[in-house]
């Protein structure tokens, strides 16, 4: 990954508000613009990294984010980590497609650097990244974790224009407020002729509570990466494993227990096998969610357009 103090040296850091530098001293970060709130207004550091937040237009919170020490809110391992471990098939569609964004980059010569948006925890297949030696890897998320280096909200990611060559941003979009917003930074942030992975839900249940808010089919979540020229797009995972989260979320309605929804859905963990023998066109259509890979341009798609990408079975 690369190291704070380098993506300091670089000059890579701006401000969520005003988009001037931001730049550390005597321990705290502030904005160099000399009428912007966070000029005179430190950004807080928590667990350890600076929180580039514009605080006065973010769910994120100041206070918050000190009183827990930078932690995330939600729990994201236990009894519901391993159950999915137990039920899910092993991702194959994500390290499938990033080392492919990994592939192209370096094919361009140089040394690629990837941005992880919503990079708290390691996703799923996206171990060989964040191992790669090759690559300089950013991560940010909206808690502090070992593998980020800063606190940010994807809204106003707090990097320079045209400063990464890839971003992945992997089961985040149903969590931000504004999917439309946070496409338009990574458009920002990427070079042109940059490349985005992204998957997000299409049918699945609420998770994470309070902190989802989005869904998007294939050719809704392809329009909203329209100033993107298309690799590949798709399921990630079908129709089987969309029915096996209505079973446990049935159960979960039917019992009022989280844990029995969670525990019956084990017996129907076969479900999520069959999606690899599915129809690839009808599944798309039930997918529990979908990817896009595709390369920046100066031309976004039209409305035409995305009527004639439409790939499901209809």
């Amino acid at each position: 990954m690369l190291a704070l103090d380098a993506m300091v040296d670089q000059a890579l850091f701006v401000c969520p508000r005003c988009a001037s530098p931001v730049r550390p001293e005597d321990g705290a970060w502030h904005c160099a613009g000399a009428s912007c709130r966070y000029a005179q207004e430190a950004f807080p550091v928590v667990g350890g990294v600076p929180a580039l937040v514009d605080f006065e237009h973010s769910v994120l919170d100041a206070d918050r984010l000190r009183a827990v020490a930078g932690a995330s809110e939600v729990q994201r391992s236990g009894l519901a980590g391993l159950l999915r471990r137990l039920v899910h098939p092993a991702n194959t569609t994500a390290p499938t497609q990033v080392a492919r964004l990994v592939s192209l980059l370096k094919a361009g010569g140089g040394r690629p650097r990837v941005l992880v948006v919503g990079g708290g925890t390691v996703g799923d297949g996206l171990e060989d990244l964040y191992a790669d030696p090759g690559v300089d890897l950013i991560s940010f998320d909206v808690y502090a974790s070992p593998v980020t280096q800063f606190i940010g909200d994807g809204h106003a990611i707090p990097l320079a224009d045209a400063s990464v060559d890839g971003v992945v941003v992997q089961a985040v979009l149903e969590h931000v407020l504004e999917p439309t917003v946070v496409a338009a930074e990574i458009e920002r942030v990427l070079r042109v002729g940059g490349i985005v992975y992204a998957d997000t839900p299409f049918l699945q249940q609420v998770h994470e509570g309070a902190y989802d808010f989005t869904r998007f089919t294939d050719s809704g979540h392809r329009f909203l990466f329209r100033r993107f020229e298309r690799i590949d797009s798709g399921a990630v995972a079908g129709a089987g494993t969309a029915l096996r989260w209505s079973v446990d979320h049935w159960v979960r309605a039917l019992t009022r227990s989280v844990p029995l929804g969670r525990i019956v859905a084990l017996a129907f963990f076969w479900l999520s096998w069959t999606d690899r023998f599915l129809d690839r066109r009808h599944s798309v259509d039930a997918a529990s969610s979908v990817f896009f890979l595709g390369r920046r341009t100066e031309h976004p798609i039209g409305g035409a357009e995305i009527i004639d990408y439409y790939q499901g079975g209809q």
